[in-house]
């Protein structure tokens, strides 16, 4: 009587649904299988008071096939906080261009939150949407250095290459080396020396991104450099050149990489996982699963969703054992895991 005596208290004094889903939790969860226990955490999280866990849920709903997440997700992109904005674009950016209209995007396209506009434009850069074009155009002359690259990437998949060429000229390198970087994947000469000149005007915390567009180019030849800057770089830097060397199909970047995920910067290790986001490298996955547990949640989420992604069907225990988790968001995504696995990977 006494413990449930201090839980209605604490229903009191909060008031809180997010407390009462808890409590129910705790008392059905016992005997219950590992999938209707993964429904349950997912349903609740859509109920919490926190945004962050609802997106969470939602994300996670969508991801085990349930339209109900979708639909949550979409009607958050009207929300006045440009953070739920963005992250809720971001998850249905996962779902491709059918989930939801062009038109709302393009009003997010004219967000005053620079990070609402990037992650727009990335889903306006890879719509097959005709209307696109026009959007992108708009984007070539955003206030952010970003958006201006995302734009002029996906002026290049709608071949107006003689719009990107302006992108040259543009007063940020990064966005000069993303212009270069589109006319060189579409066949045009002499754009691998042109974005190694701009790499010489890189300031060291953006030298990253320049090399991960040198190596995208398949230039060969900058091998021999990239193998000396691993050596001599540190931190994220070196994680980026660890990225651009496994674009290269150089096996030096297996070992840089297996090294951050052991640093002690939680930055350096949430990079690591993010480059095994984008690659596919299994003789890294010992690393992912022991980022699963890292103390920094960020490096922990983002290493399941590369599980789940990567070998779903054999981190089922893992997945498993995460649904104890203490933080709500690591339940979640230990239940959309497990939910996303039940045919494999």
């Amino acid at each position: 009587m006494p413990i449930v005596d201090s839980l209605f208290n604490i229903c009191i004094i909060h008031g809180m649904r997010r407390t009462v889903f808890l409590i129910t939790a705790i008392f059905l969860a016992c005997g219950q299988s590992p999938e209707a226990r993964a429904k349950m955490i997912l349903n609740a999280g859509l109920e919490d008071d926190s945004p962050v866990v609802r997106i969470s849920a939602a994300r996670g709903l969508s991801r085990a096939g349930d339209m109900r997440g979708i639909e949550l997700l979409q009607e958050m992109l009207t929300n006045n906080d440009p953070m739920v904005q963005s992250l809720a674009l971001e998850s249905l950016l996962e779902h491709g261009q059918s989930t939801i209209d062009l038109s709302v995007i393009a009003g997010l396209c004219r967000s005053t939150d620079a990070s609402v506009r990037e992650t727009a434009y990335r889903f306006v850069a890879v719509t097959d949407d005709t209307s696109a074009k026009d959007i992108l155009i708009q984007g070539t002359s955003d206030g952010s250095a970003k958006v201006r690259g995302i734009a002029f990437k996906g002026l290049g998949k709608n071949k107006a290459n003689d719009l990107v060429q302006s992108g040259l000229q543009d007063p940020d390198p990064l966005v000069r080396i993303a212009a270069a970087q589109t006319l060189g994947e579409s066949g045009a000469g002499g754009m691998a020396e042109f974005i190694k000149e701009e790499l010489k005007k890189l300031a060291p915390n953006t030298l990253g991104a320049g090399v991960i567009a040198f190596a995208e180019l398949g230039d060969t030849a900058a091998l021999p450099l990239l193998r000396t800057l691993l050596q001599e770089s540190a931190g994220e830097l070196r994680v980026d050149i660890a990225e651009a060397l496994l674009i290269m199909y150089d096996t030096m970047a297996i070992d840089a990489l297996r090294a951050a995920f052991r640093s002690n910067d939680p930055f350096v290790r949430m990079h690591a996982v993010a480059v095994l986001k984008r690659h596919d490298v299994p003789g890294l996955n010992a690393e992912l699963v022991a980022a699963a547990h890292d103390e920094y949640t960020n490096v922990a989420l983002e290493a399941v969703q590369v599980l789940a992604e990567r070998d779903g069907e054999n981190q089922r225990e893992l997945f498993v054992e995460l649904m104890d988790a203490q933080n709500p968001l690591l339940r979640i995504a230990g239940a959309a895991a497990f939910l996303g696995s039940r045919d494999g990977p």
